[in-house]
């Protein structure tokens, strides 16, 4: 949680340091945040970073894209005895570069937002252990490779710009979400709080 803190005022400072210059990447993305992400259910802590384009900002009705890395982790219990008889349980822990299709509903400096995630998997790995009950309790650890593939899921939002300036706004973000993998029998769903900026 540190960390996020740290990163939010280096990312803000290094924006309203920049304000009295150009912004060429205006025109490109005009919203940055990072994020704390957190798996409900089995999940555990994780974070992300959000290169996004808002278009109409200003208008009622806006919409938002661009990319997003996300980092999540959980932890899985499997229902299928092992080769001994006993749970092989494990922990997963991925990226993903999200692409987010976004309609935004502007009420004064208030919004709303509801669209949904294409994603895929850049990385990701999976460690479990495995407990061995047919002689003295043995327990082995394993780390392989795993990557939850091309997902896609809903998700569903309420944030706030509040101005700061007159080219910039604070950007704050809760949201809730959901990623199903279309390739693998694999579903998540998250929280995550975002922080970050608006370029006006």
């Amino acid at each position: 949680m540190k960390i996020a803190l740290f990163l939010v005022v280096l990312v803000l400072s290094f924006f309203c340091s920049a304000q009295e210059k150009e912004q060429p990447l205006k025109n490109l993305f005009n919203e940055y945040y990072i994020s704390v992400n957190h798996g409900i259910g089995d999940g555990s802590f994780g974070g992300g970073l959000g290169l996004n384009h808002v278009f109409h900002p200003d208008k009622i009705v806006s919409f938002r894209t661009g990319l997003d890395f996300q980092y999540f982790s959980e932890m899985s219990y499997s229902e299928q005895p092992s080769h001994f008889g006993s749970p092989y349980d494990y922990y997963c822990s991925y990226v993903d570069l999200t692409v987010p299709i976004v309609m935004r509903i502007n009420i004064k400096w208030v919004f709303i937002e509801l669209g949904g995630n294409l994603a895929v998997g850049i990385a990701g790995q999976k460690r479990g252990v495995l407990s061995d009950y047919s002689q003295p309790l043995l327990e082995t650890t394993t780390k392989d490779s795993w990557n939850p593939g091309f997902s896609v899921g809903p998700v569903l939002g309420i944030g706030a710009r509040i101005p700061m300036n007159e080219k910039l706004d604070l950007l704050i973000r809760p949201d809730v979400g959901a990623s199903i993998s279309l390739d693998r029998e694999f579903g998540n769903l998250y929280g995550r709080l975002c922080v970050g900026i608006h370029l006006k």
